[in-house]
């Protein structure tokens, strides 16, 4: 008998759980699958802007998942395959193939697998017959070393990038002027520490920052950046970047620069750029895929969670913008160069920008009336790098795949007709070029002599300025330091000239005679780079009145750069120059910036020349963080380390709000008063939120909570840590003195970290002022909200959010 009941009991059970199966909607037949298009048929997919064609140059089954491309000096290309997208990282599915053009017509025809075995591979840069290769949390150097072509040397490198989100990885390494390989750290950060150093050693926090690499030493520095998926310099060195819905930013200055006074608060580092805004319209031609439509509109009804973004539309704006790169190649029309190229990977298309100079700003402005560079009918296009190319043209990565979204933000409900892997061994690499355009075989400068590297540092393309830049640093050889200073003296290219200073630097062989020369240079860009490199020299009185000599020069870059580089200087005649420089720019946020980050303890002059109340406080304020460190003493430089959050709630508290929701339950049918609620509002929620223009916009937007579901609501207000959204993570920022600041981080640099509080308010926190930085877990809104609010002022707050 005891038997027969308990059978019965599964099967009610069993009925029960498969009656309630049942009731979920079914997606499947508004979620089709769209098949692929083929290599050959791919062409005939695109629309290309006016004077411009898209070639092919490598397939599958020759490439399969490419996130990342860079030519050896040889002239082959590696790429770097990211086969374990989105979800299966841990099954080492991932690869770094590299290619040749065996045949000399433009295309890839031969394959060799060059490293195998990895699981997030996400950018590579070659360097001394070997490659380096960013695969989260480590960062190796693959070498060949018994030309079989492929990898037996892996030597761990650095290790303790972060890994908790796949769209936001180490990404895009850039060969820099400074004979380092700059490297965006993306939005997830790390802890970054020398692979075999010490666990005593502090490690190297790159929250908020990117990170430069020395290749010869290993040394590392952070830099100034950490936007999302890409990251470019043009040619005179200035720095941009993107991130999924901020497609293009520029970074102000060098974190060194701001780092050496820790006493300041300066301006954001990255600011955003483009004119028409950083999620802008974008125009694609191909259809919007079943399912975003589907998400949208459960994410607008409340029937699942998420942003909802433009306004409730599924498509037509920036949501996956990536890569970057400034055109610098000579294959097509010069009016063309210094173009932005950024890729939309959830829209299928190449949008492209012009920067237009404003002050030490750019503004990108929109290139194509309501259309794009480039668009695809076909949904698997996905442009998610790009790369200045050997012959000039701009190659274009398409990782070519089915669902290129984050895994995270697709319901359960869509995801299960969804195949993530899709279009893993797919992968496609194009160019474009200027129509009619037709390629070379590959380009080799493996073995041209030192005097032809030099030779080629004025060349119009970048790709051989910066190779020949990079294997003279390899070499190191002694007989280029003649003619790279012939170079500096007599060359008619003002990047030529630029090149041999950073070369001679790399060579530790830029003297004060080459110096002076270039800071007498007739194009702004030298002198501007000449001051740069001038500052950590040694201060002859030669050298300090050639840098006096600019302080009233034409270019207000140079001046921007000499207002840092005064820093560097000897104290005399240090005050009355940067009050000459300020004086120029006194509105100038950015010229403030670097004027506060030299002056040191003379800051108070600044008012001398500065009528500002608001610059005026931020002078006060600097001098009286000067005092608080002299009154207690510590290692200014030192940073932060946040630590992890703790599991926000046990199982027990998990419940009990759960216990709490099902008390509160009745609140949703018990009779509300929509303007008790409203007053509710104001006094319960306001300080986070905005309703009818009244609160402040802090947590998640409140536009769409019409459509959310009462229930859903009950659930958010009474159980705000059921589900953390990272961006509303509040953090815990200790000072020495004691205090207990609260909030969100919104920004961070070499000197502070910004925090947002209730009611919108920011506070900025000098580092050297804090003691702790610790990472609750937990939401922004307070648990608890029932302590203060029985059942009846649930029912009207939420009548009040549901009306209104």
């Amino acid at each position: 008998m005891r038997i027969l009941q308990l059978f019965c009991l599964l099967t009610w059970i069993l009925s029960i759980s498969t009656s309630a199966w049942c009731q979920q909607p079914d997606y499947s037949d508004e979620l089709p699958r769209i098949p692929p298009t083929s290599p050959d048929q791919a062409l005939a997919t695109f629309e290309v802007a006016e004077g411009f064609e898209i070639q092919l140059i490598a397939s599958e089954p020759l490439v399969a998942s490419p996130v990342a491309i860079e030519w050896d000096a040889s002239g082959g290309l590696f790429v770097c395959e990211m086969r374990g997208y989105s979800e299966d990282r841990d099954d080492g599915l991932s690869r770094i193939a590299r290619l040749t053009d065996t045949n000399g017509d433009g295309v890839y025809d031969t394959r060799t697998d060059f490293a195998e075995g990895l699981f997030w591979p996400t950018a590579l840069f070659p360097y001394d017959g070997g490659l380096f290769v960013a695969d989260a949390p480590n960062l190796w150097y693959f070498k060949d070393s018994d030309g079989d072509g492929r990898a037996d040397v892996k030597q761990h490198v650095l290790s303790g990038f972060g890994t908790s989100n796949v769209q936001g990885l180490v990404n895009s390494f850039r060969w820099g002027l400074d004979n380092r390989i700059h490297i965006a750290c993306s939005s997830v950060g790390g802890e970054i520490r020398h692979a075999h150093q010490d666990e005593s050693v502090p490690s190297l926090n790159i929250r908020g920052r990117d990170l430069a690499l020395n290749p010869r030493t290993y040394e590392i520095e952070p830099t100034a950046g950490a936007a999302q998926h890409g990251m470019s310099f043009d040619d005179w060195g200035h720095k941009f970047a993107s991130s999924n819905s901020d497609h293009i930013q520029q970074v102000m200055y060098e974190d060194r620069m701001i780092a050496r006074n820790p006493y300041m608060i300066p301006p954001p580092s990255r600011i955003s750029i483009a004119a028409d805004g950083p999620a802008a319209e974008v125009y694609r031609t191909s259809p919007v895929e079943p399912w975003r439509i589907v998400r949208t509109r459960l994410r607008v009804s409340g029937e699942v969670k998420g942003v909802i973004e433009g306004g409730g539309r599924a498509a037509g704006y920036f949501t996956g913008a990536t890569g970057v790169t400034i055109y610098r190649g000579d294959a097509w029309p010069s009016s063309y160069k210094g173009v932005a190229i950024i890729g939309d990977v959830g829209s299928n298309l190449i949008h492209r920008k012009r920067l237009v100079p404003n002050g030490l700003e750019f503004i990108a402005q929109r290139m194509d009336d309501h259309s794009e560079f480039v668009t695809s009918t076909d949904i698997w296009f996905r442009p998610a790098q790009f790369a200045n190319a050997p012959n000039g043209a701009l190659a274009v990565i398409d990782m070519y795949r089915e669902v290129i979204e984050h895994p995270a933000s697709l319901p359960p409900q869509i995801k299960m007709h969804l195949d993530l892997t899709s279009g893993r061994d797919a992968g496609r690499i194009y160019q474009v070029v200027p129509s009619g355009f037709r390629s070379s075989g590959p380009i080799d400068l493996s073995g041209r002599s030192t005097l032809e590297l030099v030779a080629l540092l004025a060349h119009e393309n970048a790709w051989h300025r910066e190779t020949a830049a990079r294997l003279l640093y390899e070499r190191q050889d002694p007989a280029a330091i003649e003619p790279l200073k012939q170079l500096v003296r007599n060359s008619s290219s003002a990047l030529g000239r630029m090149h041999a200073l950073y070369a001679l630097s790399g060579l530790r062989k830029l003297d004060e005679a080459t110096i002076l020369v270039a800071l007498a240079d007739t194009h702004a860009q030298v002198r501007r780079h000449a001051v740069r490199l001038a500052g950590p020299m040694e201060w002859t009185p030669e050298l300090s009145a050639a840098l006096g000599d600019l302080v009233d020069d034409e270019s207000m870059e140079v001046r921007y750069q000499l207002a840092f580089a005064l820093g560097d200087g000897p104290a005399p005649q240090r005050t009355e120059r940067l009050l000459r420089v300020l004086a120029r720019d006194p509105a100038d946020r950015w010229m403030r910036a670097a004027v506060m980050s030299s002056i040191g303890e003379d800051v108070e002059h600044l008012n001398e020349v500065v009528d500002d109340p608001e610059f005026s406080k931020q002078i006060a304020e600097q001098v009286a963080a000067r005092q608080r460190a002299k009154d207690a003493p510590r290692d200014a430089g030192s940073t932060h380390t946040i630590s992890p959050p703790t599991s926000p709630r046990t199982a027990e508290q998990a419940a009990l709000r759960e216990k709490i929701i099902a008390q509160y339950r009745v609140s949703l049918s018990m009779p509300a008063d929509i303007d008790r609620g409203r007053e509710v509002f104001k006094k319960s929620c306001s300080a986070c939120h905005r309703v009818q223009g009244v609160g402040h916009e802090l947590g998640p937007s409140l536009m769409a909570i019409k459509s959310r579901g009462a229930e859903t609501l009950l659930a958010s207000i009474l159980d705000p840590n059921s589900e953390v959204n990272p961006q509303y993570v509040n953090y815990l920022v200790v000072t020495l003195e004691g205090r207990v600041i609260s909030g969100m981080i919104v920004d961070e640099g070499a000197t502070s970290i910004t925090l947002k509080k209730d009611e919108g308010v920011t506070e900025t926190v000098l580092r050297v002022d804090i003691d702790q930085i610790k990472n609750t877990g937990l939401s922004l809104m307070p648990q608890g909200l029932e302590e203060t609010l029985d059942k009846q002022a649930i029912a009207d707050l939420i009548a009040y959010l549901m009306a209104e």
